[in-house]
Formats: structure tokens, C-alpha cells, sequence
């Protein structure tokens, strides 16, 4: 079954037999005049989006606009998806091109975003700890998040992909039109950098998740426009 991340699908969807079909064939009977399944391809990306633009961005206003900018822009333009690169690719792209647009009106200076240190962040299994455990999960979750914002932009983003979203390093070098090798690099830098950072307790991978009211909301806002469209 195709993971939703952090984003449940609601209970239309878990009974529908459309929710585990592949990217392009949801995408394919969206195009056919099935709009609301689009609602599939929301839930399925809404982590990888937002941890997208939350490596460009931190003012949660913002980031939902970009997001919901982002999806509009891809249903209005999602004829244009060939299939010839993964969905997230090409949502990543619309992405991160709605992001650099949005700096260039506002000439914004102040840019917090996300990182990772692998090995260094550990999982907890949040199922076996006691109460003082669990207060060290919460503080090592926020250290993280503290410390991963002050690297700089360029190693943010190939780390939010590769480390905390789990891409493979082919999918963040077409998602970001950057050589594996230039990915590889980055990515070993930004290592070096965090090892003189943070704490060897803390926890990145469940940093800045998109959970489930927060990705209804959006959902609901992103349907509701897209039904407007389709009904003008």
C-alpha cells in the first residue's frame, strides 16, 4: 500500500478502491472528470510537500499559501504530467518554483529551514517509553529542529528530502536538476556541519510533520478551490 505519511485519508477514501492505485493512474482518471480523487494525490504527498517548502520558509501562514498555491498550480496544469518522472518529482518542482517566486515578490531575508544528521538522530519507539522518556523524545524533537534551521539553504533542502523525507538520492538530484554527485556532496557537508551542532539524543525524523488536522484543513481548502474551478 502506497504510504500517506502523516495525512489519514478519510473514510470515503480508505473504502474506495481508487486509494492504493498508482500515481499516474489516479492522475489519469482525474483528467477523465473524476476531480474529487484528487484529494488522493493531497493526502498521499502532503508531508514531502510541506517539508519541501518548509526548507525555504518558516512562517506557517506562508507556507500553507505556497502549498495550496502548489496544488492549484497542479491540477490547472496536471495535463502537463507526462509520466516521465515520479509525481513527487514533479510536484517537488512546482514546489520549489512557487517558493522562488514568492521570495522574489516579497524580497524576503529570513529563511529557517530543516535538516538531518544521519546517524546522529535516532528513533524512538515512542510505544516503550515511560513518561521521562517521552519528555526527552519532545525536547530532542525541538533541539533538532533548532539546530537543523541554522544550516544554510542549499544543504537544508537535499537534507529534508534525503534524511527526513526518505528519498532516494536519484529522486532529490531530478527533483532539485542537481548531478547525484553534487547531491552526494551537499549532503556530506551538511553532515559534517550538524556533527558540530546537535546531540547525539536528538530526533529529526518525525521534525516538522504535517499531521492529520493540519492536513485536513488544507485538503479542504485545496477541494473546495479546485471544485470552483471545475464548476467555472
Amino acid at each position: 500500500m502506497i504510504e500517506m505519511d502523516s495525512c489519514r485519508p478519510v473514510r470515503k477514501l480508505q473504502r474506495s478502491p481508487y486509494a492504493t492505485l498508482p500515481d499516474e493512474v489516479v492522475v489519469e482518471k482525474v483528467l477523465g472528470g473524476e476531480t474529487e480523487l484528487f484529494e488522493i494525490l493531497l493526502r498521499r504527498y502532503n508531508q514531502l510537500l510541506f517539508r519541501t517548502i518548509r526548507s525555504y520558509m518558516d512562517r506557517p501562514s506562508d507556507i500553507d499559501d505556497v502549498m495550496q498555491d502548489t496544488y492549484i498550480k497542479a491540477f490547472q496544469k496536471l495535463y502537463q504530467f507526462k509520466n516521465e518522472a515520479l509525481f513527487s518529482t514533479w510536484l517537488i518542482r512546482i514546489g520549489i518554483n512557487e517558493v522562488l517566486q514568492r521570495k522574489r515578490k516579497f524580497k524576503r531575508n529570513k529563511i529557517i529551514s530543516i535538516n538531518n544528521e544521519k546517524g546522529i538522530f535516532q528513533i524512538a519507539d515512542t510505544s516503550i517509553m515511560n513518561p521521562e522518556r517521552e519528555t526527552m523524545y519532545s525536547e530532542s524533537v525541538h533541539i533538532a529542529e533548532k539546530a537543523i534551521a541554522q544550516l544554510p539553504e542549499k544543504y537544508r533542502i537535499v537534507y529534508m528530502l534525503k534524511e527526513v523525507q526518505g528519498l532516494e538520492i536519484s529522486v532529490v538530484s531530478q527533483s532539485l536538476d542537481l548531478s547525484i554527485s553534487n547531491v552526494k556532496v551537499r549532503l556530506h557537508r551538511a553532515r559534517k556541519m550538524m556533527q558540530d551542532s546537535i546531540l547525539k539524543l536528538t530526533n529529526a525524523k518525525n521534525a516538522f510533520e504535517f499531521g492529520n488536522s493540519k492536513c485536513d484543513l488544507l485538503v479542504q481548502s485545496v477541494m473546495d478551490k479546485i471544485r470552483g474551478l471545475v464548476q467555472n
